[in-house]
């Protein structure tokens, strides 16, 4: 999960990048309810296997149970780990078409958490990311710099990016 956030008092709403549905809107009714199933279970880039209900009218789904597989625990070491971390999960959702499966997008995002975990990460590191995503989509051009063809593809850039480059050193 890259995205969570309280809706009322004891419900949230989480957003997964999964290998095979791509981009996925949970709501959790009742997850921050002491007692809950879900309690523990959901927080940012914790790795879940999840299952839901999905909704007819809307793109929101209801997220049913999630069991943790892998916490990341190193994300949080560093406050550039986890910007990093955000950054590279916006990047995914931006160029990720709807309801698609992620496949190799998916396995680019895990290797990077897993590289974050033990390591901080520099701006050459952000800049490898970006090209790998983009020659994994297949529309990698080295005369334009990879910023500005991901702009091309997601329309916007994600807003952690600012954020992200005013942390990191160039080279480590």
């Amino acid at each position: 999960m890259f995205h969570l956030r309280r809706q009322g008092e004891t419900s949230l709403l989480a957003v997964w990048l999964t290998r095979r549905h791509g981009v996925v809107r949970t709501h959790a009714r009742g997850a921050a309810k002491p007692g809950s199933p879900l309690k523990g279970h959901l927080d940012l880039f914790h790795e879940c296997e999840i299952s839901w209900d999905v909704s007819r009218r809307t793109t929101l789904h209801h997220l049913r149970e999630a069991r943790v597989k892998e916490t990341h625990a190193g994300l949080r070491q560093s406050y550039s780990r986890l910007l990093a971390a955000t950054y590279f999960a916006q990047t995914i959702e931006h160029v990720a078409e709807p309801d698609e499966d992620l496949g190799s997008l998916h396995s680019l995002l895990r290797a990077a958490l897993g590289w974050l975990g033990k390591k901080d990460p520099h701006g050459r590191l952000v800049e490898r990311f970006e090209r790998a995503v983009l020659k994994t989509l297949g529309t990698d051009d080295p005369s334009r710099s990879a910023r500005s063809l991901l702009d091309d593809l997601s329309n916007r850039r994600p807003k952690s990016h600012a954020a992200l480059m005013k942390v990191l050193p160039y080279d480590s």
